[in-house]
C-alpha cells in the first residue's frame, strides 16, 4: 500500500454534525473514519468505488449506527474486503439497543473477508443470507469482552471462516466450519441437544493456540469421546478438560473411559483436568501407550474428588510446572522426583495430605495453600521429613492453612471455593 491507498478522516467529535471540510481521495482503497457521523459517510464515502477497507472507530455516546446507513454501506460499497465498526466502552450510546439487525443486503458484499460489529452488552443479529453468499468470510469479530454480545444465525455454508471473536456464541452444528482456528474465548460446551454434541470437534483440526472443553458430564462412553479427535489437533498447544456438577453425571468407570478417549495430541504444551471423578487415570497419563502428550510443559489437576494416591506422572519428563488443587488424595505421586525438569510445585486445598514424596532438586517454586495446618506447619519446621525435603527450593510459599479440626469429607467453605475458582483462572494461560 502506497500513496493514496491509505486515508484518515480525523473527524473530531466537534465536527460532526456540520460535515467534514476535507476531501477524500476518490481511489482510495483503505479508510479509517474517526467517530461515526452518519451525513459524513453519506455524503463522502458511500462514491468510493475503489474502496476495499471501511474502518469506522468509534462510535460515541451520543451517536447511534442507523441501520440506513449500513444498508446504504452494503448496496454502494461492492468491493469492501474489511467492514469494521467498533463502539468504545467509554463512549456508549446513552440508550444502546439491546438488538442490532445488520441488513440482508451485507449478502451483496461478496468478497468481504473480515466482518468486525464491536458492541457492549448488545445482540449482533446477522441475516441467514449471509452465510449462504458470503462464501469468502474468514474472520467476524464482536470483540471479546466480560460484557460481550450473543449473536444469533447459522454458521453453515462459512466454509472458509477461520476466527470467531465473541465472548458468547449460540450456534449449532459448529463441526460444520473445517477451517476454524478460533473458537469464541476457545471455548466448547457440550450439551445434550442436537448440534452441540463432542463430535462437533471431530473435524475441527486447524484449531490452534488453546481449547477449553466444558460438560464433559454428557458425554457417556469411550466412544463418544474418541469422536472429538483430539489427538488430531496438533496445532494445539493448551487444552482444558472440564466436568461440571448438574446431577447428570455418569460412574466413575464411565467418566474413566471418558478421559482415557480424550487423548490430547503429542504436542500439547499445557493440560488443565478439572472435576474428574474416577479413581482409575488413563493410560497416556500413567505413561501405558506410546501417544499422549509427551511434551507436557504445565500440568493442572483441580477438583479430583477420589480418594486414594495421586497418578504416577513419569511419563511428563519435560514437565516444568504442577499444580494440584482440591483433591482428596492422601498422598501425592509418588515419583515425582523422576520429574528433574520441574521449576515449580504447587499444592492447594488438599486436606488429606500429610507427607511429601521425594522430590527432584530442580524446583526453584513451592507452594502451599488451603492445606491441613498439620503439613502446613511441618513444611516450615526445621529438621521435620517434610522441610527437608523442601529446603533446596528457594521460592517458599505459604498461605492459609485449613483449620485443624477439618478433614477430608467436609465441602470447602464458600470463601475457599471462592479462592478455588479465582486460583483456577491464575492458572489458565490462555489469551483472552
Amino acid at each position: 500500500m502506497s500513496g493514496t491507498d491509505c486515508f484518515r478522516i480525523e473527524n473530531a467529535k466537534s465536527q460532526r454534525g456540520e460535515g467534514w471540510k476535507g476531501d477524500v481521495p476518490q481511489d482510495v482503497c483503505h479508510l479509517l473514519v474517526e467517530h461515526y457521523d452518519g451525513e459524513l459517510i453519506t455524503k463522502k464515502i458511500l462514491g468510493l468505488e475503489n474502496l476495499h477497507t471501511l474502518i469506522i472507530y468509534v462510535v460515541e455516546r451520543d451517536t447511534s449506527v442507523e441501520e440506513k446507513v449500513m444498508e446504504s454501506i452494503c448496496k454502494r460499497l461492492h468491493k469492501l474486503r474489511v467492514l469494521a465498526v467498533a463502539f468504545s466502552r467509554e463512549h456508549l450510546p446513552i440508550i444502546q439497543p439491546k438488538k442490532f439487525l445488520l441488513p440482508e443486503s451485507i449478502s451483496q458484499l461478496k468478497d468481504l473477508c473480515y466482518l468486525a460489529f464491536r458492541t457492549f452488552e448488545c445482540t449482533v443479529i446477522l441475516p441467514s443470507t449471509l452465510t449462504n453468499k458470503l462464501h469468502q468470510m474468514q474472520l467476524l469479530d464482536f470483540g471479546n469482552h466480560s460484557h460481550g454480545q450473543i449473536w444469533e444465525f447459522t454458521l453453515d455454508n462459512l466454509i472458509n471462516l477461520r476466527h470467531i471473536i465473541c465472548e458468547k456464541l449460540e450456534c449449532p452444528n459448529i463441526g460444520r466450519l473445517i477451517s476454524l482456528q478460533t473458537l469464541p474465548s476457545s471455548r466448547f460446551t457440550i450439551r445434550n441437544e442436537k448440534g452441540y454434541e463432542i463430535k462437533q470437534l471431530r473435524d475441527l483440526n486447524k484449531l490452534r493456540s488453546s481449547l477449553d472443553i466444558y460438560s464433559l458430564e454428557n458425554v457417556k462412553s469411550k466412544v463418544k469421546a474418541v469422536e472429538a479427535n483430539l489427538t488430531a489437533k496438533d496445532r494445539l498447544k493448551e487444552l482444558k478438560l472440564e466436568w461440571g456438577d448438574d446431577g447428570t453425571r455418569c460412574s466413575s468407570e464411565v467418566e474413566a473411559e471418558v478421559l482415557e478417549g480424550l487423548c490430547p495430541p503429542v504436542g500439547l504444551q499445557e493440560l488443565i483436568i478439572s472435576g474428574y471423578e474416577s479413581s482409575r487415570y488413563p493410560d497416556w497419563i500413567v505413561g501405558k501407550q506410546k501417544s499422549g502428550p509427551k511434551n507436557l510443559q504445565k500440568l493442572v489437576l483441580f477438583g479430583w474428588s477420589q480418594p486414594g494416591p495421586g497418578p504416577e506422572l513419569e511419563v511428563f519428563v519435560h514437565l516444568r510446572v504442577l499444580w494440584l488443587g482440591h483433591w482428596r488424595w492422601d498422598a501425592l505421586p509418588g515419583n515425582i522426583e523422576h520429574l528433574r525438569s520441574l521449576k515449580e510445585l504447587e499444592i492447594e486445598g488438599c486436606l488429606n495430605i500429610r507427607s511429601l514424596p521425594t522430590l527432584p532438586r530442580s524446583p526453584e517454586k513451592f507452594s502451599v495453600a488451603y492445606c491441613s495446618g498439620e503439613f502446613t506447619k511441618s513444611c516450615q519446621t526445621v529438621r521435620h521429613p517434610n522441610w527437608q525435603k523442601i529446603k533446596h527450593i528457594p521460592d517458599q510459599r505459604f498461605e492459609d492453612p485449613a483449620s485443624s479440626d477439618e478433614n477430608s469429607s467436609e465441602i470447602v467453605p464458600q470463601k475457599k471455593r471462592r479462592n478455588k475458582r479465582r486460583l483456577a483462572r491464575n492458572h489458565r494461560s490462555v489469551n483472552q
